[in-house]
This record gives C-alpha cells, structure tokens and sequence, in this order.
C-alpha cells in the first residue's frame, strides 16, 4: 500500500477522525473551565502530573527523546489496535487526554502567557496531536465494524485491520519527529520565555 492508498483510506473514515477532533476539543474546553472555576485544584493537579513525569526531564536529552517518542507510540498503539473493543479504549484515550491537555494549557497560560504556550505546545504539537487523533478515529471505525461484524451486517473488519496496521509505520515516522523537536527545539524556543521568569524567582527581595 503506497501513501495514496493510505491517504484514500484516511479520506474513508474521515467521521471516525472528525469524530476525534470533535472529543478531543470538548472535552479540552472542559478542562479549561475546570482549571477556570478551581485554579487551585487544577494547580494541584498539574503539579502531580508534573511530579510523575520529572524522571523523563531527568534523562539526557536522547533517552528523553526516546522515553517521548514511545510513550506516545504506546497511547496511539492503544487507541488503534484496541479499538476493535467496541471503540472504548480510543473514547478513554481522547477524553482523558483532552481533558488534561485543557488543564495543562490554561495553568500554562496563567504562567507564561499565551505565547508561551504557543511556543511550547505548537512545534511538535502540530505533528503529534494530528497524528494521534487519527489513530484515536481509526479504533473507533475498527471499534464500529467489530459492532456491525457481531450484528451480523457485514463490513471487511479483517481488511480493515490490516489497513490499519499499514498506517503505523507513518505513525512510527511522524511521533518520533514530533519526539526529536519536542526535546531539542523546543527547549530552546522556551529559553526566552523561562529565563525571565528564573531570574525574578532568584532575584533578592529588597
């Protein structure tokens, strides 16, 4: 299957996708009024998240990149194959992770502004979220079809399937660039927006 096959085939479950990007969007606006109406938990919240990912700040930056890139794999991986499960591993995947993603964008702003959040998120974010978003809307089209297959209405789950695995060696491509500007590029753009805010934490109050 060459990538126009793979293209027609994304262009195929295109509702399955929007279906994605739709969920995703909600429940990050419900995130964001979450954080809005109780900063301090979500304040909280964020900081244990933050706590339980210090160990992949503490690697060098290639095992970073790779503790990135296969976490990432790991979630789309999941949300993919499994979806065959009647869809219910993609919806957890999408409604968790944009609910947090709205937590996490909205406390940023707070510290650093909506361009620092631009910066942050936006490099390697217009790779990797696209990129897991279809993987997010290919389990629901394989969760449905293992539906209409068990209802006896037909539908290639088998072809489908095999389809889809064929994506992965793009997913494979696509989160490990995401990976590399995560870790080596982004660090960097960030600099002119965290140093500002290092130097008044260290500067003596008079």
């Amino acid at each position: 299957m060459n990538w126009k096959e793979d293209a027609a085939y994304l262009r195929s479950i295109r509702p399955y996708i929007l279906l994605s990007v739709y969920l995703f969007l909600a429940t990050a606006a419900l995130g964001v009024v979450a954080s809005v109406r109780h900063p301090e938990l979500a304040a909280a919240y964020v900081g244990d998240v933050a706590e339980t990912l210090q160990w992949i700040l503490d690697l060098s930056p290639p095992k970073m990149m790779l503790a990135i890139f296969l976490n990432n794999l790991f979630a789309s991986l999941m949300a993919l194959l499994l979806g065959v499960g009647f869809g219910i591993v993609p919806a957890v995947v999408v409604v968790m992770n944009g609910f947090v993603v709205g937590l996490v964008v909205h406390q940023a702003m707070l510290v650093g502004g909506p361009a620092f959040v631009i910066v942050a998120i936006l490099p390697h974010g217009i790779i990797e979220l696209p990129t897991v978003l279809v993987c997010i809307g290919v389990g629901f089209r394989l969760g449905h079809l293992m539906i209409l297959t068990l209802l006896g209405r037909g539908g290639d789950l088998e072809g489908e399937l095999k389809a889809a695995i064929r994506l992965l060696r793009w997913v494979v491509l696509l989160l490990f660039i995401a990976a590399v500007i995560e870790t080596f590029i982004t660090p960097v753009l960030i600099q002119h927006f965290v140093q500002p805010f290092v130097d008044s934490q260290s500067s003596p109050v008079m």
